[in-house]
């Protein structure tokens, strides 16, 4: 009876580790998203809709346009202030590449553009041979539907823990599941070629279909040469 008990008090203080460590998870992940949304509010691409939506409104204002979206071009690397939840200082946005500077200036960036769902080692790989445009469980929808890029890559080590998108084709991880399986829709709408990256993807990920696998970054430009 009381190795039973035992037992039974061994499984409870398990699962009630898996639950702290997920709620941690949980939290960290939710704290980043508060970060980023304050962020968001002095970002280039709200300004920039603003300013083009107050010139369809008003077309006055449209001939201001174009010296209006220059200045918000030289000030896109301004500092942002900081938000009262993050203590070392705010979530810059406009500090990393983001697609919506790519609205601005023409022919801002030339080469392979790819949009990954990545690990931060592949992400720092493929981010020496192309442009990367990370795509982030919240907002990768939004992100690709609008970024201009070449293809979808995503990372056969995408679900390892510590990453964004930590758990990705762990059986029962849905809502992962999910915002992949959106991002694959919108890919294949807008005809943007879907690479699975990395030789030993989960069996979750190596039974979807890939238009292209790649372990070298020189195969991604290789998937790109019958299109052109």
């Amino acid at each position: 009876m009381s190795d039973a008990r035992d037992a039974r008090d061994a499984r409870a203080y398990q699962q009630l580790g898996r639950l702290k460590s997920t709620l941690r998870e949980r939290e960290a992940r939710l704290e980043e998203l508060e970060k980023r949304l304050a962020a968001l509010e002095t970002s280039t691409a709200v300004q920039f809709g603003r300013l083009v939506a107050g010139a369809a409104r008003n077309p006055k204002r449209g001939t201001r346009l174009p010296k209006d979206l220059y200045r918000l071009w030289r000030k896109r690397n301004a500092p942002v202030p900081g938000s009262r939840s993050s203590a070392g200082g705010g979530v810059q946005p406009d500090r990393v590449d983001r697609p919506e500077n790519r609205l601005l200036v023409a022919g801002p960036c030339e080469g392979l553009i790819i949009a990954g769902v990545l690990a931060p080692r592949t992400a720092a790989l493929l981010g020496g041979h192309a442009k990367v445009v990370p795509l982030y469980p919240h907002d990768a929808a939004t992100v690709l539907g609008s970024a201009d890029v070449d293809m979808l890559v995503v990372d056969a080590a995408a679900g390892e823990p510590g990453g964004p998108w930590a758990y990705l084709g762990v059986p029962g991880m849905y809502d992962r599941d999910l915002a992949l399986h959106e991002l694959r829709q919108i890919a294949a709408a807008r005809k943007l070629p879907l690479v699975l990256w990395g030789g030993t993807p989960p069996a979750t990920l190596a039974s979807l279909r890939w238009d292209a696998t790649a372990t070298t970054p020189g195969r991604l430009a290789d998937v790109l040469e019958p299109a052109r």
